[in-house]
């Protein structure tokens, strides 16, 4: 699998770092908001506005997170470039409950369009004309079905309540870029985010045994997200590799509904059976 692949594959890990991911400790964001003097807390008067707070290293994570769990769902589109290839991928997602909930199309250079709805703890997949133009029914419960141990990892990935701490570590820097601006409505913030891939090793070794030998992980990755006064990210983009990639957020709170397909969407056929 290239690293063009991976990232396709495992948008949460490459492409979102931890954003969606709830680490440990508690919220940068109040760390760093002033505390009012006793006689100015005495004095009665409107509750003012929340100041927006600069993100850091130490509260990135945890501002973003707050946020989206908040928020609670939120539709996205996603496009990759790799020496002259495209790749690109749409959906929502709606986070909480016992398990998220998850509508992905992707289509992707040399295979079949995928579509993925995940809802109600199942997974249901169709690949075009190799399922039929149906969905195949996924157990992610079931491991006896060599399909159900990627898809319950990929469902992980997208859920922001998997405490994946160790990412928290790798974040490096986090710098303002340039000035906010206003953006429908909502003022944005840049920032560059640097990443240390050594600090995660799961995804670091995972990178390194699909680049061709002699190939090696930058020492640091950046990723330049736009993020709101809310603390909602509304874009990533990333140049690494030779990966180019954009990745945008919309409809936070209000994302479209994933509902399963109906019966005579699903097909009974194993579509890899000889």
């Amino acid at each position: 699998m290239s690293p063009f692949r991976r990232a396709i594959t495992a948008p949460a890990a490459v492409v979102l770092l931890c954003a969606l991911t709830a680490c440990g400790g508690s919220t940068g964001a109040s760390d760093t908001t002033p505390t009012p003097s006793a006689s100015a807390a005495a004095e009665e008067s409107p509750t003012p506005e929340p100041a927006s707070t600069t993100l850091t290293a130490d509260n990135f994570i945890r501002t973003i997170v707050d946020a989206q769990v908040a928020a609670s769902s939120y539709d996205f589109v996603m496009e990759m470039t790799s020496e002259g290839q495209v790749a690109g991928m749409d959906g929502s997602v709606h986070l909480g409950g016992d398990a998220p909930s998850l509508a992905l199309n992707m289509n992707m250079p040399e295979m079949p369009g995928m579509s993925i709805r995940s809802t109600g703890g199942m997974t249901y997949v169709s690949l075009g004309e190799l399922t039929g133009g149906k969905f195949v029914e996924v157990d992610p419960s079931d491991t006896s079905n060599p399909l159900s141990q990627g898809f319950a990892e990929a469902m992980e990935e997208v859920d922001p309540t998997m405490g994946l701490e160790g990412q928290e570590a790798a974040i490096v820097s986090v710098t303002p870029v340039g000035e906010p601006e206003v953006v429908d409505g909502v003022e944005l913030q840049t920032y560059d985010v640097v990443v240390d891939p050594s600090k995660m090793p799961e995804e670091m070794a995972a990178l390194e045994a699909d680049l061709p030998p002699g190939t090696e992980v930058p020492a640091t990755l950046s990723y330049a997200y736009q993020v709101g006064d809310d603390g909602l990210v509304r874009k990533v983009t990333f140049d690494i590799m030779g990966i180019q990639s954009t990745m945008s957020f919309t409809n936070w709170g209000a994302a479209a509904p994933v509902q399963a397909p109906t019966a005579e969407e699903i097909s009974t056929e194993n579509p890899f059976a000889g």
